[in-house]
């Protein structure tokens, strides 16, 4: 009898603990969900950190047209951005995140698709993470726009 006894205390315990756990996690999802926003806006925030941080070395170097800094030799734009164009024309937006967002990662997300495109006036980079969060960077007649997009899940 004490035997049956322990196990059923034992019992009682493991699903007790079983719907608290069940209860954090679901009281946690909110918080969690928070913390990735706020980290593709971090994320979003060090770009243009970044970007402010290479026109400002532009301006104090003279406005050149080619640059070295970071152990970068980068091509400046007449705005004082930096190109993400390869020498060959060629759109090149995983240049362009590995200049401004060298950790790629936004938390513990890693990126999994790189896309861009040249419209008529502008380019756009998009950036997809593994969580569905995107960063989307539009660059029109030098001035630049970087956005996060979030999943509709």
């Amino acid at each position: 009898m004490v035997e049956n006894q322990s196990r059923a205390t034992l019992i009682v315990f493991g699903v007790i603990a079983t719907i608290m756990a069940v209860g954090l996690a679901v009281k946690l999802r909110p918080v969690t969900e928070q913390a990735q926003v706020t980290g593709a806006k971090l994320a979003r925030v060090w770009m243009q950190d970044s970007v402010q941080r290479y026109r400002q070395a532009w301006l104090v170097q003279g406005e050149p047209k080619h640059m070295l800094m970071d152990g970068f030799y980068l091509t400046m734009t007449e705005g004082g951005l930096v190109s993400p164009f390869t020498q060959q024309g060629v759109l090149d937006c995983g240049y362009w995140l590995a200049v401004h967002y060298p950790q790629r990662k936004i938390m513990t997300n890693k990126l999994i698709d790189i896309s861009g495109a040249i419209k008529t006036d502008r380019y756009v980079c998009h950036y997809t993470y593994e969580n569905g969060q995107s960063i989307v960077v539009i660059s029109t007649a030098n001035q630049l726009k970087i956005d996060v997009e979030m999943s509709a899940e």
